[in-house]
């Protein structure tokens, strides 16, 4: 447990940096500007490098993905129904504490765990996992709430054209293969657009499975490049997250938000997610290995992502109960993860 403090300490006093930093005007402005240097270059060339220079593991275990796409979902969906146990306010933040319950910091704070707690040979499985929960968050919250916004939207018309008496419009204007094909054109596709084919992490973890698993090799200056561009990811994403505090505090202090689906979302991310996933794991430890098996588990207890304060914000029209949830989580986990590390690892 000593031993965790000892690699999360110095973590969290960044962290506290950025947050005392963001009591002052012009980082507070900046925050934009330095989130985006992050986004585009620090963090992509961070991954890429962790990844292609990781020490090799004992081949890719297909188990690891399994878990991940099983485990993180259905979490998710638990955390979803579960929120319904609290009325109305309960199924209005269901979408809110699912997705902050169960979508971790995994590129800003994840990797960096993974790497300093279990060696450089984790950021091959680091930058992998990393992988799949963007896959599994980036597109599928959005496509998710569209596809939900668009049929509530859809239903809404036809009730009333229902009570003014209007005659029902046509099958091709609002269902069948026209309907899906003008969703998937005007919504779902600019969706994957972005997460898959525009964003850079996503491609610079592409890139970095082709080095590993081919013959390809980039030019030693380019390596050298990306790596010393890479070595500012950590420190700024730190930053940016004790920066990220402040609208989240600020969304808590302005009231509304049931401190019951806090408990909720903060108790599925810290606790429920990151034991599940060892339970998965424990039956097949000897088949991923300690540095796969370390890496989920690790992952899985990092505290929600600021990603789904923005999400929430643009979805829900309000992202008060996700900004609770960043930062309970975000405290929680001080004490959690060298728990977590002392009783799981």
């Amino acid at each position: 447990m000593v031993a965790m403090l000892a690699v999360i300490g110095p973590m969290f006093l960044v962290i506290g940096v950025g947050f005392a930093a963001g009591f002052i005007p012009r980082f507070r402005s900046g925050q934009d500007h330095l989130n985006g240097f992050l986004f585009y270059f620090a963090l992509p060339t961070f991954i890429y490098t962790a990844m292609v220079t990781a020490p090799p593991t004992a081949g890719f275990p297909v188990l690891a993905v399994v878990i991940v796409a099983v485990v993180t979902p259905l979490v998710s969906i638990g955390l979803y129904y579960a929120s319904w146990l609290f009325g109305a306010r309960g199924r209005e933040g269901a979408a809110a504490t699912s997705l902050a319950g169960s979508f971790g910091n995994v590129g800003y704070f994840g990797i960096p765990v993974s790497i300093s707690v279990l060696g450089p040979e984790a950021g091959l499985a680091a930058g992998i996992v990393h992988m799949l929960h963007n896959l599994i968050y980036l597109n599928g919250y959005p496509l998710v709430r569209t596809v939900v916004t668009a049929r509530a939207e859809q239903r809404s018309a036809e009730y009333h054209r229902s009570a003014a008496g209007s005659a029902p419009e046509t099958p091709e204007r609002t269902g069948g293969l026209s309907g899906v094909w003008h969703l998937l054109r005007t919504q779902i596709g600019p969706i994957l657009k972005r997460a898959l084919l525009l964003n850079p992490v996503f491609i610079a973890m592409a890139l970095a499975l082709l080095v590993v698993f081919s013959p390809l090799r980039l030019p030693a200056p380019v390596d050298e490049s990306v790596s010393l561009l890479g070595q500012t990811a950590v420190p700024l994403a730190l930053f940016c997250v004790g920066l990220a505090l402040h609208p989240a505090i600020e969304g808590i202090r302005s009231g509304g938000v049931p401190k019951r689906l806090i408990t909720l979302g903060t108790t599925g991310k810290i606790l429920i997610l990151p034991v599940l996933t060892w339970l998965a794991v424990l039956p097949f430890y000897d088949q991923l290995g300690p540095i796969w098996a370390g890496t989920l588990i690790i992952i899985a207890a990092m505290p929600s992502s600021t990603t789904v304060y923005l999400f929430t914000q643009q979805y829900e029209g309000d992202g008060r109960l996700a900004a609770s949830i960043l930062v309970t989580s975000t405290l929680a986990c001080l004490l959690t993860l060298p728990l977590l590390a002392e009783l799981l690892l």
